[in-house]
C-alpha cells in the first residue's frame, strides 16, 4: 500500500462517522479524516473518556470548525455504563488538547440536539450498510446505542474500535488500555454483539509514532505556539501535541507521541493497512484486571479481527500528506 491503491481511488468514498473522546490524537484523526478525499464524514459524537464530555464536544466543535468541516456534532454519554469516569487529563491537558482551561477559543457552532446514541442510530438506517464507524474513545455511545436500537446499529458497514491490548503492557492500571478500563462493560457489550468489527489495540498503535523532529522547521509550527493559540489550527494542534508528546517522553522516554487514534481512521480509509488476525474477544469488567481484553475461544461466534501490526511506511506517509503538510507545512 502506498496511502490508497490506485484502482480504489476512484471508487465511491467511504461514509465515515467518528465516535471520540476528542483529546491530542483524536483531533489528528479528525485531521486526517479532513485530508483523506477517499472519506465522506458524516458526523462526529463525542463521549466522556480523555477528558469530561463537555470538552470533548467542544474540541471536536472547535476542530472540525478550524478544519473547515461542515458536520453535525452530537453530545454523547457523560459517564461509563456502571463505572466512575477516569479522565486522562495529564496525557493531553487540562482541556483536552494540550493547555489549561479557558485557553482555547470557543467553537462558534453548537451541538446538535439529538444525543449521540440517537444519532449513531439514526445514521445507519439512513445509509444502510453504507457507514463504517470509527471509535475512538470509551465504547459507552455505541453500547448505549446497541441496548436500545441494536437494528439500526446492524446496518453498519463496518466498525473500527481503537482499544485493548493482547501481547503487550497495558496503558491503564497493570493490564488494560484505557479505552476499555475506562468502560469495561460497554467494550464487552460491543465486542460481542456479532457486528463487523477491527479492533484497533495496542499491539499495533505502539509502532505508530509521530516523533517530535517531524514538526521542527515547517513553516507554519514557527515560533511554538504559545498559551493562548486562538483560531489558527496549526497553532492548536501544535500545542497539543507539544503537551502530548512532552508527556509522553517524561513517561518513557519516548521522543514522540503515539498515534493510536489516526491508525483507526486509517484502517477505515484502507484496512489492508493492518494486519490482523480474527478470533472472539472477552473483556474482564472488574477485579484487579479491569479493562483486560483477551482470547476467548469458548465464546464462539464471529470473533472480530484483531490488529497486531501496521504498514508503518504508509501509515507515515498518510500522516505527512494528508495532516502534516496541509497543516503545518512541508519542513523548510
Amino acid at each position: 500500500m502506498a496511502g490508497v491503491p490506485a484502482d480504489r481511488r476512484g471508487a465511491r468514498r467511504v461514509k465515515v462517522v467518528l465516535d471520540m473522546d476528542t483529546g491530542v490524537d483524536d483531533a489528528v484523526a479528525i485531521a486526517l479524516a479532513a485530508g483523506s478525499p477517499e472519506l465522506e464524514l458524516l458526523a462526529l459524537t463525542s463521549v466522556a473518556g480523555n477528558a469530561p464530555v463537555e470538552l470533548c464536544t467542544r474540541n471536536c466543535l472547535l476542530i472540525t470548525e478550524l478544519l473547515g468541516l461542515d458536520v453535525p456534532v452530537a453530545r454523547g454519554a457523560e459517564a461509563p455504563l456502571s463505572k466512575s469516569l477516569l479522565t486522562a487529563q495529564e496525557v493531553h491537558g487540562a482541556d483536552g488538547l494540550g493547555g489549561h482551561l479557558g485557553t482555547l477559543p470557543e467553537p462558534a457552532g453548537s451541538p446538535v440536539a439529538e444525543p449521540a446514541h440517537e444519532l449513531l442510530s439514526a445514521l445507519p438506517r439512513e445509509h444502510p450498510g453504507d457507514i463504517t464507524l470509527v471509535t475512538t474513545g470509551p465504547l459507552t455511545n455505541v453500547a448505549v446505542a446497541l441496548a436500545r436500537d441494536p437494528e439500526a446499529v446492524s446496518l453498519y458497514r463496518r466498525v473500527v474500535c481503537m482499544g485493548g491490548a493482547f501481547g503487550v503492557p497495558g496503558n491503564t492500571g497493570p493490564v488494560a488500555e484505557f479505552n476499555v478500563y475506562v468502560d469495561p462493560e460497554a467494550a464487552a457489550s460491543v465486542l460481542a454483539s456479532g457486528l463487523d468489527i477491527t479492533l484497533v489495540p495496542l499491539d499495533a498503535t505502539t509502532g505508530a509514532v509521530l516523533p517530535r523532529g517531524v514538526l521542527e522547521g515547517r513553516v507554519r509550527t514557527r515560533p511554538l505556539a504559545g498559551p493562548r493559540p486562538g483560531r489558527d489550527v496549526a497553532a492548536v494542534l501544535h500545542r497539543a501535541l507539544d503537551h502530548y508528546i512532552e508527556f509522553q517522553f517524561d513517561e518513557s522516554g519516548l521522543d514522540g507521541g503515539y498515534m493510536h487514534d489516526p491508525l483507526a481512521v486509517a484502517a477505515a480509509l484502507d484496512e489492508d493497512i493492518l494486519e490482523t488476525e480474527r478470533f472472539p474477544v472477552a473483556v474482564v469488567t472488574d477485579g484487579w484486571d479491569r479493562g483486560l481484553t483477551r482470547r476467548d475461544a469458548a465464546t464462539g461466534g464471529r470473533g472480530v479481527r484483531v490488529a497486531f501490526g501496521h504498514d508503518v511506511a504508509s501509515f507515515r506517509r498518510l500522516l505527512e500528506e494528508r495532516v502534516l503538510v496541509p497543516v503545518f507545512g512541508r519542513p523548510a
